[in-house]
């Protein structure tokens, strides 16, 4: 990740800047685009774990997407 929004669902879930990730909802990513059609509609308001690679670690977070607004 190259940045992490204050208050978005990546924040609350404790992603950071330098995350690399390699799995959401137990698929693996292998770009953004390939991240970003993981969360589309059944993925909204529903639990969502995503595995990171950070510091030479694989952390296991939990996120939440949320329907984009002002957009």
């Amino acid at each position: 990740m190259v940045e992490v929004v204050p208050g978005s669902p990546a924040y609350r879930a404790g992603l950071r800047a330098g995350d690399l990730v390699l799995s959401a909802g137990r698929t693996p990513v292998g770009d953004a685009q390939s991240l970003q059609r993981l969360m589309f509609a059944e993925a909204i308001g529903r639990p969502l774990p995503i595995t990171v690679y950070r510091n030479g670690a694989l952390v296991d977070v939990i996120a939440e997407p949320v329907e984009l607004t002002g957009v």
